[in-house]
């Protein structure tokens, strides 16, 4: 399955409880915590560094609201 991150699509997962990246030799793996139908489920992407650093630069406001910084 292929997912496109960006602002003009609406969110595939709604609501992001945690998220977490390990490196995996030749590419990134994020793991997203979310709530699909009420339960808890973990869904790991495997991302290009690249790739990985363009969804970084697209969560990174959110990491500064969530710690109270303006």
């Amino acid at each position: 399955m292929t997912v496109k991150i960006d602002n003009t699509e609406p969110n595939v997962f709604p609501v992001i409880e945690k998220i977490d990246a390990r490196d995996s030799g030749r590419d990134a793996e994020v793991i997203l915590a979310t709530r699909i139908e009420g339960q808890l489920m973990f869904v790991t992407v495997k991302l290009s560094y690249r790739q990985a650093g363009d969804l970084w630069a697209q969560l990174e406001p959110f990491q500064h609201s969530k710690r109270g910084t303006t």
